[in-house]
């Protein structure tokens, strides 16, 4: 029986009530535009083909302008706001693309921006062994999504902004659900937004409250994967954990750096593991961590200080997500990625605390 799939107008009812849910009192932006690519391979992938798409991209944003907060004025009053949008992919294996995404961009120069996008991808035709046995690279319906790319700002008016874009978006459920090859896209865009002019850009003063200060932490992550070595149409979860014990630099008030000992167990990897070993993946890793108020976008690289599957690369990266909460924001929950290459191999709901 085919799975079923999210209708378009269902999502975009859904994206709606999502945007009417966010509205604040800063002034808004509206961006429409023109998406067209094509699929890349990710690292590991028997994908071939360019499978082209074309499609469709809105999004709402608001500027975050009050010069009060430093981390507005560092990040140089940023957008932030809610993105959907559509691509119809030719030849496309796993069907069309629908997106709703939470997203931020902020200038870099006087007419370039940087865009990062992280929320869901919905696939209208995920793997069937009877409908669709060919395609081995999206299981499922719903999937993360992550997008980074640069935007070109070319200003009409004050009210009116043309922009180009050029974005890798990449789509996977992290053995989630089987298949799990996931899907790259080189993503060109043209449109144009809406909305009061950016503020002049000035250089933010020094925060000469902050003093900089360090603290250990340790970060438990308890999940569920399915087995990639099953058959396809075989569905069987295995429990996988990440802990790891680190330290936190918190050297000013929009950065950290850190590192930390990273355990990882996976025991749908039981049948690869060497002479009955656990599958037990030691690791060290280094990591930075870019803070806007509350929120805290961590990116790291590791490498595996043990045994690991032969398949996999010897170094890692890790991005995650997380919010920051408690009296002195010492505790700190959120989503986050274990990937080799370009493949997203591990999603890890977490839990953190500092001391």
């Amino acid at each position: 029986m085919r799975r079923p799939f999210p209708s378009p107008a269902g999502l975009l009812i859904l994206a709606l009530c999502c945007v009417a849910t966010t509205v604040a009192a800063q002034p808004s932006h509206l961006s429409l535009s023109a998406t067209g690519g094509k699929v890349i391979p990710t690292s590991g992938s028997p994908f071939s083909g360019s499978n082209p798409t074309m499609g469709f991209d809105a999004c709402l944003l608001w500027q975050h302008a009050d010069t009060s907060v430093y981390w507005h004025r560092f990040w140089r009053n940023p957008y932030i706001g809610i993105r959907t949008g559509y691509a119809h992919v030719i030849d496309g294996i796993a069907g069309d693309r629908f997106v709703l995404a939470g997203t931020i961009q902020a200038p870099a120069t006087r007419h370039v921006e940087w865009t990062f996008s992280t929320g869901l991808s919905f696939y209208t035709t995920p793997y069937n062994h009877s409908h669709n046995p060919r395609n081995i690279y999206i299981g499922s319906v719903v999937n993360c999504l992550i997008d980074l790319g640069f935007l070109y700002d070319l200003p009409l008016d004050g009210n009116t902004t043309l922009f180009l874009s050029a974005k890798l978006v990449h789509s996977s459920n992290g053995y989630m659900y089987k298949p799990n090859h996931g899907l790259n896209y080189m993503q060109g865009e043209v449109g144009v937004r809406l909305g009061p002019g950016r503020h002049p850009m000035r250089m933010p003063q020094a925060d000469t409250a902050f003093v900089p200060y360090g603290k250990g932490f340790i970060m438990l992550a308890p999940s569920a994967v399915m087995s990639r070595y099953d058959p396809l149409d075989h569905i069987s979860y295995h429990p996988a954990y990440t802990c790891q014990v680190g330290y936190v630099r918190h050297v000013h008030p929009c950065f950290a750096v850190g590192g930390a000992l990273d355990l990882s167990y996976n025991f749908s990897h039981s049948l690869l593991a060497p002479g009955g070993q656990l599958p037990v993946y030691p690791g060290a890793t280094l990591f930075v961590d870019n803070q806007w108020g509350p929120f805290v976008l961590r990116l790291g690289v590791a490498h595996y200080l043990g045994y690991y599957p032969l398949n996999w690369e010897q170094y890692y990266e890790r991005v995650a997500l997380y919010y920051r909460f408690g009296p002195s924001q010492d505790h700190y929950a959120g989503v986050g990625m274990k990937v080799h290459g370009d493949h997203v191999d591990f999603i890890e709901w977490t839990y953190a605390f500092e001391f």
